[in-house]
């Protein structure tokens, strides 16, 4: 059975409908394919509507989901959302415009004989940077292209449970970075490669080919030969550094990240690396031999994915919301229409209503103590079941109750490891010398909000410093200077491995943080 689909450029592409395996969604055949660029998706909840596809033959009966995120005019146009659907025989099928992937070129002559290349290898994004002698000459930037999967690492790893399913995975990548690579050589075909990935543990053990089973239910364990720190042949790439993997959620990624910290300058103890992904990742180093190290499962709210309105950072997204007497201003990428709201969007946004106390610190509706706060509660909208939602500035924006409840959920989980993590070392708050955010809500949230949500405790802000990409960085600086590998494998290996869900009152713990503040 083949299915037909028309990308917006107007190629049309024929996709054999057994590539996601029996079952599989109308969304996981489209984007699991490897044929088109897949959007950032909500793991098949339904709520994004980045999965939309128009159907010109074939329509299947819409379901309430579909009028739900689509609205009814849009149905009766022939729009539905691919995760609610199963592929038909007959199917022909329109895409929106694909996601963006970024290329930065910087316009000179590469003569070094040697290039190395960096890749952070993220659930959400992939990006990557090529250096010569003198500096980064090639950067880029594009979704992972296994988010048809899901995206989430639960989902990566369901699709991942079969040898089958993980092999369409590893293709994936492999394209991906084969491509990478093939764009470095177009610029300095006469060079030798260099390759450093650095990722977290279940897309490392996806590329590496791995048998994943022992991230994806408990006991958790590395998988067997996952340990990293160690150079792998891959099909079609040159030799392969792999970044160490110290604990089964605290992947290459982190210790790439502590790679710049240790190594890379001259670090205060103690210190905290935080990285808010979609996995959070934590790192308390009390010296340069020791640290405790935990992760929870953030989801990618804080990337904007999964929520009403939300999206990737990029042209056309909220950044942040500036509060002035005609009420909300969005902060719009690029200038232009505000589409959807980033993951920085969402935490400016709360920030606001919870200072003007429009939300209680619970996340539920207050009754008003601002006129701001008074007029926003009149703008608000009930659904059938009681469900709110507030209009926002934009093309149809707004926020909803569980927009806030998925936040929430997040603060709860990263205050409860950063508490953790002093609880278990024996430091007191006051001690910390230091907290490093990386990844892009680090850098680009504002420190104020975070600690009116309570993802920080309130004081810390003086002693945050905001890193950016610590993981890329790592790599790039683990290529150029190899000596640092062996000290850092040794610093992997020494880690004390945290595991909050191991404690008997975890839930209990876990509740207490959700609250805002």
């Amino acid at each position: 059975m083949t299915l037909w689909v028309h990308e917006d450029s107007g190629k049309v592409v024929s996709m054999a409908t057994n590539t996601a395996g029996a079952g599989a969604t109308l969304a996981q055949t489209i984007w699991l394919s490897g044929e088109v660029a897949p959007p950032a998706l909500c793991s098949g909840l339904g709520r994004c509507g980045a999965c939309r596809v128009r159907f010109l033959q074939g329509i299947p009966e819409p379901v309430e989901a579909d009028s739900r995120v689509l609205g009814e005019g849009a149905v009766a146009a022939g729009w539905r959302l691919s995760c609610r659907h199963r592929v038909r025989s007959g199917m022909e099928v329109v895409l929106p415009p694909p996601p963006v992937a970024r290329t930065e070129r910087v316009e000179r002559v590469v003569t070094s004989c040697k290039v190395l290349l960096a890749v952070d290898l993220g659930t959400t994004s992939v990006q990557w940077q090529a250096s010569d002698s003198n500096s980064v000459f090639l950067r880029g930037q594009a979704l992972n292209p296994q988010m048809g999967a899901g995206s989430d690492v639960v989902s990566r790893l369901g699709a991942a449970r079969t040898v089958a399913g993980r092999g369409v995975l590893r293709t994936l990548l492999l394209r991906f970075l084969q491509r990478i690579v093939a764009e470095v050589h177009a610029v300095a075909p006469d060079a030798t490669l260099e390759l450093c990935v650095a990722g977290n543990t279940a897309m490392t053990a996806i590329l590496l080919d791995l048998d994943t089973a022992g991230l994806a239910v408990a006991p958790y364990h590395l998988p067997t030969n996952g340990a990293g720190g160690e150079t792998v042949s891959l099909p079609g790439l040159p030799p392969v550094w792999v970044t160490p993997q110290p604990a089964p959620f605290v992947g290459g990624d982190i210790s790439a990240g502590m790679a710049t910290l240790l190594f890379g300058q001259e670090p205060t103890f103690p210190f905290l690396l935080a990285d808010l992904g979609t996995n959070g990742e934590c790192v308390l180093a009390l010296d340069a031999e020791r640290s405790v190290v935990t992760s929870v499962p953030l989801g990618p709210a804080l990337e904007g994915i999964g929520l009403t309105h939300g999206g990737v950072a990029q042209a056309g997204s909220v950044s942040g919301f500036r509060l002035d007497p005609k009420g909300l201003t969005p902060q719009v990428i690029g200038g232009g229409s505000a589409e959807r709201l980033c993951g920085t969007g969402y935490v400016s946004l709360l920030d606001i209503l919870l200072r003007t106390g429009f939300l209680t610190p619970g996340g539920r509706l207050a009754e008003g103590t601002t006129p701001l706060a008074r007029r926003l509660r009149q703008a608000v909208r009930f659904d059938a079941q009681g469900a709110w939602y507030l209009p926002l500035p934009g093309e149809g924006l707004g926020l909803t109750a569980f927009d806030v409840e998925e936040i929430l959920k997040v603060k709860a989980a990263f205050s409860l490891a950063l508490e953790g993590l002093l609880q278990a070392a024996g430091v007191a708050l006051q001690e910390v010398r230091q907290v490093v955010l990386g990844g892009a809500l680090g850098e680009h949230a504002p420190v104020r909000a975070l600690e009116t949500l309570g993802f920080l405790p309130s004081g810390l802000g003086a002693r945050v410093r905001s890193a950016g990409n610590t993981s890329l960085a790592g790599a790039a600086l683990l290529l150029k200077r190899p000596e640092l590998r062996a000290p850092l494998i040794r610093w992997s290996k020494q880690c004390q491995v945290l595991d909050l869900t191991a404690h008997a009152d975890f839930t209990a713990q876990y509740m207490r943080h959700m609250v805002f503040g």
